[in-house]
């Protein structure tokens, strides 16, 4: 399935992938299968851990769903600490929350150990409730969350316009986010994992793959390889022997506009997004551009998605405007696929009924933030030192 459609901006802003012809090894300890910011994480991961790694790409590495990200690093989930809190308990809630709040300093970390890093910045969220029955709402949000110690700052409505000049009924903030070029990102990743002795073969798609004793026998277009374990960062793209139930899909929208002379709320990095659900989401751009998504809808099939790319992106034209009080003339516009699970956590673990086959599905609007809690799950299942939230991630997980 394409996964985007129109014109990605970080795609445009990196060109494409230099690719280069690399033999398929005979085996390896870990393989992965796919080339964009999840895999590149779990990839340079196991080479720091002196892994012999494979990763194989049915396209071009960071051309899917890491090309149509909007790159927000956020600790806050789509599903509110409350809510989930219903679902899964609240400590479990609590804990996922915390999971990513870790996950955004560990980026920030590794991203300043790479020979790019991706224009990383760390920056502030506001989470705007967009109708005055979602203030009581957020107030309740932003009380379970002091009490759990989570990064967090009530504002009122007054405070929201003496701060950003915007309208909203109230609104959560944290300085406990981050923003970045996910495709740059992903690339130095890669770079600096193919240098540590990792091989990455593209336009080799995964044929079928089989358990074989203690191992896994993987076959591709271009030959066979026995892996220690098999790892899929397919994107939303699930692999087929995964119960498709667990997710749903839907088509979301997303444009940048042409430079901005004055960034206006946005300046500094900071981000917005809504209580509305579906909710529209808006950040700068490293070279001083306005980039706003979402108006999703639930996906039917690649041709329908990509049919409402005018429409959709004229009606994101229209929230910026409304957001930020002035119009910007659009430069690039895309369409992408997209998954949600019921309770916004990813999926990350051991397949279900394999021994040595894992996955890394990260759902939701904290992709990225999910891919670095991937890499260290999946680090520890494979290695043998299991991470204290296996269960929390895992394929197993049930809802209260």
């Amino acid at each position: 399935m394409r996964v985007a459609s129109g014109a990605p901006f970080w795609l445009l802003r990196s060109g494409l992938y230099d690719e280069s012809e690399t033999a398929v090894p005979p085996d390896a300890d870990i393989v992965i299968v796919g080339a964009g910011i999840t895999g590149a994480l779990l990839a340079d991961r196991f080479v720091r851990e002196r892994r012999s790694v494979m990763i194989i790409e049915r396209d071009a590495p960071t051309e899917g769903s890491t090309a149509v990200s909007t790159a927000l690093l956020q600790y806050e989930l789509d599903v509110e600490l409350v809510e989930l809190a219903e679902m899964i308990g609240e400590q479990s809630a609590v804990r996922a929350y915390r999971r990513c709040v870790d996950a955004i300093e560990q980026l920030q970390t590794l991203a300043h150990s790479l020979d790019d890093d991706g224009d990383f910045q760390r920056s502030t969220s506001v989470y705007l409730a967009s109708k005055r029955s979602h203030a009581k709402r957020v107030r309740s949000e932003a009380d379970m969350r002091a009490h759990h110690g989570l990064p967090v700052e009530w504002l009122s409505r007054s405070d929201v316009h003496d701060r950003y000049g915007m309208k909203a009924h109230a609104a959560l903030l944290t300085s406990h986010a981050a923003n970045v070029d996910p495709v740059r990102l992903a690339r130095s990743l890669l770079r600096r994992a193919l240098k540590g002795g990792a091989t990455l073969c593209t336009r080799t798609p995964l044929l079928q793959w089989s358990p074989s004793g203690s191992r896994v026998r993987v076959q591709t277009t271009r030959g066979e390889i026995s892996a220690g374990a098999l790892i899929f960062a397919t994107g939303y793209e699930m692999p087929s022997e995964i119960d498709k139930d667990i997710v749903s899909l839907h088509s979301s929208y997303a444009l940048v506009t042409q430079p901005v002379e004055d960034l206006g709320p946005l300046r500094d990095g900071t981000m917005f997004w809504e209580t509305a659900r579906p909710y529209a989401y808006m950040r700068s751009t490293p070279d001083g551009r306005v980039l706003i998504g979402g108006v999703d809808v639930p996906f039917k099939n690649v041709d329908a998605r990509d049919a409402l790319l005018p429409a959709r992106t004229r009606m994101l034209e229209k929230r910026l405007t409304s957001l930020l009080g002035e119009s910007h003339p659009t430069a690039f516009a895309w369409a992408g696929t997209f998954g949600e699970t019921e309770d916004g956590l990813p999926r990350i673990g051991r397949m279900p009924g394999f021994e040595n086959a894992y996955a890394a599905l990260g759902y939701g609007g904290n992709g990225i933030v999910f891919s670095q809690v991937a890499a260290d799950v999946l680090a520890g299942l494979c290695l043998g030192e299991e991470d204290p939230d296996t269960t929390l991630f895992g394929f197993e997980r049930r809802l209260a």
